[in-house]
């Protein structure tokens, strides 16, 4: 069965995608993140391997909220380094690059160069990237 493509919004909006594999495809359709499905822990969210471009990402996404950037650059979501952490990650797509934000997030807007919290669980909530972030090379 071929991977649930869905199409982000220019809007930087969250949208939950999980459960399966999936293809998340960037505003202006410039990059794809491929989801593979690995598996769930007991009562939680499935989590992801992903790759952009055939190139694999760093750690492991959780089948959770997911955002880009309008310009389509930033990929936003749910991340671990290692089983069963949660951490907020934001992938540099251009420059394959990618920063853990120091709190997690649930859910997200982008409005670069800010990532707001929304809805009950992160509203008010919000990192600002100021240029002196040390981001790691995915």
């Amino acid at each position: 069965m071929p991977p649930r493509r869905i199409q982000f919004t220019e809007d930087g909006a969250s949208q939950w995608a999980g459960m399966a594999n999936l293809s998340l495809v960037s505003p202006d359709g410039r990059h794809v993140v491929e989801l593979q499905y690995q598996g769930e822990p007991p009562h939680g969210d499935s989590y992801h391997s992903a790759s952009v471009g055939g190139i694999a990402l760093p750690g492991l996404f959780w089948g959770c909220m997911f955002a880009f950037s309008s310009s389509s650059r930033y990929f936003v979501g749910s991340w671990m380094r290692q089983k069963f952490e949660r951490c907020t990650a934001v992938v540099d797509l251009d420059a394959g690059r990618y920063f853990v934000l120091p709190s997690y997030i649930y859910d997200f807007k982008v409005e670069w160069p800010v990532i707001v919290g929304v809805g009950e669980l992160s509203r008010g909530l919000e990192y600002s990237f100021g240029g002196s972030e040390a981001w790691l090379a995915t």
